[in-house]
């Protein structure tokens, strides 16, 4: 019987000691004012590709909002997972060193890893976002029909008493209004489902405008999850090091062993 190939034993996974810093310290503040940025980034971004993305088919937009949003939330998971990493490997330091029994001041142990940082952090960064589109959700009613441009040939017609007087009101027109503004601002927040429930039947732009507190938080949450994963990133890092290093002792002995072999004396027949 053919003898089955040995199987490698699985690779233990590296994982060093850390320090656990501060959740709401400065550090924190910090990284939510960068995710702010971050976040207004998305806005635009959220608007431009959807001005430019206005299907007619509804299941087409659909997909794209889904993608848009989807690809935003992973940008911002790669960014906080990015950040997590640098601050678990900031813990690693600070524990080696108190170990050593040197001392740590505070500010250097509060921007040590926490699990929760990266959430506080999605708290600060989305808060303002969150305010303007939590009253205006408060505000916001259904938005009614307004009437169209008549065309150019009906122009003449104005000019005559039988008809101006019926086609008068078309004339009037609304004055652009604060909360028109407003909307507009908000909608650009959240322009991927915006653009999915205009086509929809019913009041479903209008719920897209009251649960906007709620929708703009969904790719920001990504940040969150992602700095939670620093410690996951810096232990593949370390179990990375650990294969190279066994790959590279492995080969070692395998040229040691070649070598002397090659220095062995031939027997004499």
């Amino acid at each position: 019987m053919q003898k089955s190939p040995k199987k490698k034993p699985p690779v233990q996974e590296v994982r060093k000691p850390v320090l656990i810093g501060s959740w709401h310290g400065k550090d924190a503040f910090r990284m939510g004012r960068k995710l702010w940025v971050s976040v207004l980034m998305v806005s635009v971004i959220y608007l431009f590709v959807g001005v430019m993305l206005s299907f007619d088919n509804l299941l087409l937009r659909a997909v794209l909002a889904v993608a848009l949003v989807v690809g935003a939330a992973g940008y911002l998971y790669s960014s906080g997972s990015g950040e997590g990493a640098k601050d678990a490997a900031f813990s690693e330091i600070l524990y080696q060193r108190r170990s050593e029994g040197k001392d740590i001041p505070d500010a250097d142990l509060g921007r040590c890893f926490h699990p929760a940082k990266g959430f506080f952090a999605v708290l600060i960064g989305v808060a303002p976002f969150v305010v303007i589109t939590a009253a205006f959700a408060c505000l916001t009613q259904p938005v009614l029909y307004s009437l169209g441009a008549l065309p150019g040939w009906v122009q003449n017609l104005m000019r005559q008493n039988e008809f101006g007087d019926a086609l008068g009101y078309y004339a009037t027109g609304a004055a652009v209004s604060w909360m028109d503004i407003y909307r507009v601002a908000v909608r650009a927040m959240v322009m991927p489902f915006v653009n999915v429930a205009v086509l929809m039947e019913g009041s479903a732009a209008l719920w897209v405008e009251r649960l906007s507190p709620v929708l703009i938080c969904i790719a920001p949450i990504g940040y969150g999850f992602g700095y939670k994963k620093g410690l996951d990133v810096r232990a593949r890092i370390h179990t990375g090091i650990l294969i190279g290093d066994t790959k590279k002792k492995r080969r070692q002995r395998r040229e040691k062993k070649r070598r002397q072999e090659s220095k062995a004396p031939e027997r004499l027949v």
